[in-house]
């Protein structure tokens, strides 16, 4: 239940007060609630796992006897910035700000001794839109 006392400072732990699953899921279950409960809209929003898992909900409703009224919407967060069909990415601003603070410190540490080098390693599965960015925002890094 969302009581006052359960929703204090929610807005600083994001995501963690849902919880997340690597694991799988019953997609009967989930759409047989939502339905039970006149609920005909859900809004998935993640990356390429948690799409797989929108898809399927899609697939389900789909192929359901008494085809419902029902929509599967899903919005995309990736702090990767790698879908080619949005300008920027829910996470991805942040991303590139963190890592320019990274790469700041690391600079500042080289700095403090004769022939320091920083090294920062970046995530960014398939595509390194992080560190590209990170590089431009600064003018600290010589290799990227």
């Amino acid at each position: 239940k969302l009581t006052p006392d359960y929703i204090e400072g929610i807005h600083m732990r994001g995501g963690t007060k849902l919880g997340s699953s690597r694991g799988g899921f019953d997609a009967a279950k989930i759409i047989e609630e939502c339905l039970r409960r006149g609920v005909n809209q859900i809004y998935i929003v993640g990356g390429d796992g948690t799409h797989r898992g929108a898809l399927k909900l899609h697939e389900y409703v789909r192929n359901h006897p008494k085809r419902p009224k029902f929509t599967v919407v899903g919005v995309p967060k990736t702090i990767d910035n790698d879908i080619g069909l949005i300008d920027r990415s829910f996470g991805f601003h942040t991303a590139v700000h963190e890592a320019r603070k990274a790469i700041s410190s690391a600079r500042t540490e080289a700095m403090s001794t004769p022939n320091g080098v920083g090294i920062v390693k970046l995530m960014g599965r398939h595509a390194g839109f992080i560190a590209a960015h990170a590089t431009l925002a600064g003018r600290d890094v010589d290799v990227c």
